[in-house]
């Protein structure tokens, strides 16, 4: 997709919100007569103007905000789509709540998401004709090409990061996910990948238990992205590129989206490809242990007690709180190699965080109250859901067990929150931010301007808390 700011390029799409009074005669009778009502994500192909025109309504000023006007974007390039336009140019108005440049990117990342199909696997594939977008320069205010260049540079992330996630668990294992970060060594990222021997020396038992029961070798992932100065800033995903539950065995149901259980992985990776991209000068590594979590007559069983990289001692109180096991060998393995002044740690960890939170807004805690305020100030500057969970000694106290020094799982109530506190136990001074995406990571039908399936959440926030570099 080409975007550019300048003069009309091909076919006209122009945004307009609900007001009072209407100066156009002929969108005065469009009005009037019903015909367009100027309804958020609402679209007609007026014709009555010199050129085509393609109107796109917003809605009522009070009621606009960044999502419905990221899904005016959506609907108005959807309907290019139909109407099978190569190239746009798109008009926007002022609106009293958001700077022209604000409407502007808001808009155009809906566009872009019009653009998004995953049909890798079917014979027929969808059709998508729009190529170029140019933004009118008379009505984009400050909006400037280093504005387009990373927006495109965080879409090329999210990108990544669905199609990760939407490729299913017979093809995409941790192997071929290695496969896939090692792309980025084209983008100046050091990529290395540590295979079963090697994670063994290194001492990951944790890790290493989960991975047990599966025919496909782990693969510990590392991205090493060096272009700043001072400590690097940690991002650790969860990488369970399927998850049967183990012996603690899901429901069928509850397999069937399981390829999606390495979201945290995805938005790692795709967070360290747009940082790449963008050429921000910081210093930032990637961490992912990638495994499956199966069942056969090696694999971990409840009741088993297992070692870990930081040296304690859990007991597996059920074998499908799997992630974060992996996630106390990953966590420990960034700070002890690279002494991060901030780790942020992602994982599709809980049903209780959906439970809590709904299925589009990630839980967030940690061990720092200035750090959680900062990942959760990014993630609103990003427009991305995330909201604080409660933490603290209580919640640890859930994990203690009997028999070793913790056990992995706090039982069904603050599920959410005793889970990351786990993970937390195994960070003994870095600066640790938890945020469990396990609601928003995967839509299951299409929700604002995402399509069901892979989201890309957090792709945004990660490259907002390294490009701020705190």
């Amino acid at each position: 997709m080409k975007i550019n700011i300048g003069k009309q390029n091909g076919k006209i799409i122009k945004f307009i919100a609900k007001e009072n009074e209407i100066k156009c005669e002929n969108l005065n009778y469009l009005v009037e007569n019903n015909f367009f009502n100027r309804e958020n994500g609402e679209t007609f192909l007026n014709l009555k103007c010199e050129t085509p025109v393609l109107l796109t309504g917003l809605g009522k000023p009070e009621d606009i905000t960044i999502d419905t006007l990221k899904v005016a974007g959506l609907k108005a390039g959807k309907e290019a789509n139909r109407l099978k336009l190569e190239k746009i140019t798109i008009c926007i108005p002022e609106l009293k709540n958001f700077t022209r440049k604000e409407t502007a990117l808001a808009i155009i990342e809906g566009l872009l998401n019009s653009t998004y199909n995953y049909d890798n696997y079917k014979k027929t594939k969808c059709e998508t004709t729009l190529k170029e977008i140019t933004a009118c320069e008379d009505c984009m205010g400050d909006l400037n090409s280093d504005d387009i260049e990373e927006l495109m540079a965080k879409w090329s992330g999210i990108v990544f990061a669905r199609n990760l996630v939407n490729t299913p668990a017979n093809d995409l294992y941790p192997e071929t996910l290695a496969n896939e970060a090692m792309k980025l060594k084209d983008l100046g990222v050091d990529v290395k990948v540590f295979g079963k021997e090697e994670i063994e020396k290194i001492g990951m038992k944790a890790y290493l238990s989960v991975a047990r029961g599966s025919n496909r070798e782990p693969k510990l992932i590392v991205m090493e992205y060096m272009k700043g100065e001072g400590a690097p800033i940690s991002f650790v995903g969860k990488g369970l590129t399927y998850d049967s539950g183990g012996y603690s065995l899901k429901p069928s149901d509850g397999m069937k989206t399981m390829k999606s259980d390495m979201g945290g992985s995805a938005a790692v990776i795709g967070a360290m490809k747009a940082i790449a991209e963008a050429k921000l000068k910081v210093n930032v590594v990637g961490v992912v242990a990638a495994c499956e979590n199966m069942l056969d007559g090696g694999a971990y069983k409840p009741g088993d007690v297992i070692g870990s990289l930081r040296g304690l001692t859990i007991e597996v109180d059920n074998t499908d709180a799997e992630g974060r096991l992996t996630l106390a060998d990953a966590v420990t393995y960034s700070e002890q190699n690279y002494s991060p002044k901030l780790m942020v740690e992602l994982a599709t960890l809980t049903g209780a965080c959906v439970v809590a939170m709904g299925s589009h807004r990630s839980g967030v805690l940690g061990n720092d109250a200035e750090s959680i305020e900062h990942v959760l100030k990014c993630a609103k500057l990003e427009n991305e859901r995330a909201w604080s969970l409660p933490y603290g000694k209580d919640y640890q106290e859930l994990n203690k067990s009997d028999i070793a020094d913790i056990k992995n799982s706090g039982g069904r109530w603050g599920g959410a929150s005793s889970a990351g506190e786990f993970v937390g136990a195994f960070i003994e001074k870095t600066k640790w931010v938890h945020v469990d995406i396990a609601g928003p990571a995967y839509n299951s039908a299409p929700f604002m301007e995402q399509p069901k399936g892979g989201t890309g959440h957090m792709v945004k926030t990660l490259y907002r808390i390294a490009k701020e570099n705190k």
